[in-house]
């Protein structure tokens, strides 16, 4: 998976970070800070593209969630009892879930949609999601970043691909391994 997330991200550069930051996210974009840290990007240029397609992408889902109709949800009753009961959790602070969904690792469609289905305004889920993917592109393309000074102290310059990857799958372990028992406290 990460071997494809390079090939990506070095063959379309920072429209592949954008167009990736809709889909996916955190491998995105620590391998996209790893990059700029070798010079094959640049670390502002990769926060942008991360911040623009990680918003429109959240804003997307909150708009879809504010404008569908329950007939979608009505067809698949597990779809509607979730989407019905993450609605009353995601209701209590709305605005503490725009704020922090980005790092709620597998909710990240989930919680939009809902925030839409509630009565937060839409100018005040942008605020508050935009604050919150700022600090999340800041924290995700800097592990990238600092991963890459740590590992060249460590290593000298790497040169080699199958380091880069050890080393980038191990610290996604970690980092997925971590959001996944955050995000299970708010499940419960």
């Amino acid at each position: 998976m990460s071997s494809e997330i390079i090939s990506f991200i070095t063959t379309y550069g920072y429209a592949a970070v954008f167009l990736g930051c809709l889909i996916e996210g955190e491998a995105l974009v620590i391998i996209a800070g790893f990059l700029a840290f070798l010079g094959e990007l640049h670390l502002p240029l990769v926060m942008l593209m991360a911040f623009s397609g990680t918003i429109i992408s959240d804003l997307s889902w909150f708009l879809i969630g504010r404008y569908s109709s329950d007939h979608f949800l009505n067809r698949w009753a597990w779809l509607r009892n979730l989407s019905h009961h993450s609605v009353r959790l995601i209701g209590v602070r709305p605005k503490t879930m725009a704020f922090s969904m980005r790092f709620m690792y597998g909710f990240r469609m989930i919680v939009p949609f809902c925030l839409g289905k509630t009565s937060m305004s839409t100018s005040t889920f942008i605020i508050y999601n935009a604050l919150g993917v700022f600090l999340w592109v800041g924290v995700f393309a800097g592990l990238g970043y600092f991963f890459a000074t740590a590992a060249q102290s460590l290593f000298g310059k790497m040169q080699h691909v199958g380091l880069f990857i050890l080393g980038g799958s191990v610290l996604l372990f970690i980092v997925f391994s971590y959001a996944q028992k955050i995000s299970a406290r708010f499940v419960k």
